[in-house]
């Protein structure tokens, strides 16, 4: 399924990487996928499932979330870190940041294990410019 892909800080994201990003919380907090009940119905996942987001720019694998605060129709929040930036769009045309916001992924349920933070790190790849 088709989506548009926000990102962001979360309270609960920023305290687990005060604890420190190699420990499960933080995989917890950062690792996770806001998406829509009914959107979840449509996928065929419950909270907690794991999934692939595909952007043209990388992908990742990461748990589903029922959202607490409905998104606006086809629209996923996943915290700002490691993972969400497996698919952001890494040119920051001169201004240093990347873009965060509105990246078109797609969103397909999966058996693949959601990678720890060290884990991750070491199998990332390099994003090729475009």
């Amino acid at each position: 399924m088709n989506f548009i892909l926000n990102t962001g800080r979360t309270v609960w994201q920023g305290q687990a990487i005060e604890s420190g990003k190699d420990l499960p919380m933080y995989v917890d907090a950062a690792a996770i996928c806001h998406m829509n009940k009914d959107q979840m119905e449509d996928l065929g996942v419950t909270a907690g499932d794991n999934i692939e987001v595909v952007s043209e720019y990388g992908d990742v694998i990461v748990k589903v979330v029922a959202t607490k605060e409905t998104l606006p129709d086809g629209m996923l929040y996943i915290p700002m870190g490691p993972w969400a930036n497996r698919v952001i769009r890494p040119i920051t045309d001169c201004t240093a940041t990347p873009s965060f916001k509105n990246i078109p992924v797609d969103v397909n349920p999966t058996d693949e294990e959601v990678l720890d933070m060290p884990t991750l790190m070491k199998v990332y790849k390099k994003a090729q410019m475009i």
